[in-house]
């Protein structure tokens, strides 16, 4: 058998001359386009600006853009597809933004006058107490000289009856109070916040001897 003889490749390889070529063909175009871009800039500060159209002067240019924005876009599809309200629509939601803010400022003014009244019954009550413990400091002063040291201690019994009554009355009163008053959420990180300050409070204080400890715990120790 002979063997086919290899040929081989002709391979064409880069001279010096034809690196240089290329670099500067490069250079060359680099250099045109930075020309180009001068030139552009020149041109854009050459420009002359656009004045102001009759509806731009007639209602400024924001609302200028806002009605060339509907004549675009009358049926609004970019922004959901809504219609252009008549006036007539326009002023029906205008009503009903207007009766929501009456029904709410009225229900605020509900609850304030029944804080006042609230407020107006517990003064009174205040008064009313006030003027009924200087009667009493007056008719006592007259009774200790009248009745013997048994009724005195009567009397006294009766009296601290009455007080406890008053001021399970006034507890009351107040908790009448507090109901007619709005809560505000404080969030949950407040209150546990005032539940851990709550509770550290508690402990110097227990440390201290300030407080008594609870009945469980002093059976505990």
């Amino acid at each position: 058998m002979f063997r086919k003889p290899k040929i081989k490749a002709n391979l064409r390889k880069k001279t010096l001359e034809e690196d240089f070529n290329v670099t500067s063909i490069e250079d060359e175009q680099k250099e045109i386009e930075s020309r180009i871009r001068d030139i552009q800039e020149a041109q854009r500060v050459r420009q002359r600006r656009n004045g102001m159209d009759a509806v731009e002067c007639a209602v400024g240019r924001e609302l200028a853009k806002e009605f060339a924005r509907l004549d675009e876009d009358p049926f609004r599809m970019s922004g959901g597809a809504m219609l252009r309200l008549t006036d007539t629509q326009r002023a029906a939601l205008n009503a009903a933004d207007i009766e929501a803010d009456i029904k709410e400022q009225f229900k605020k003014e509900t609850l304030l006058r029944d804080e006042h009244e609230e407020m107006r019954r517990y003064v009174e009550a205040r008064l009313k107490r006030q003027n009924t413990l200087d009667d009493t400091d007056d008719s006592n002063n007259k009774r200790a000289k009248l009745l013997s040291p048994e009724e005195e201690i009567l009397f006294k019994a009766a009296e601290r009856v009455k007080n406890c009554s008053s001021t399970k009355k006034e507890e009351l009163l107040s908790n009448q109070m507090l109901v007619g008053i709005p809560e505000v959420d404080l969030g949950i990180e407040v209150r546990m916040s005032n539940i851990v300050a709550t509770e550290q409070k508690k402990a110097e204080l227990l440390k201290k001897g300030i407080i008594p400890r609870p009945v469980a715990d002093s059976w505990k120790t």
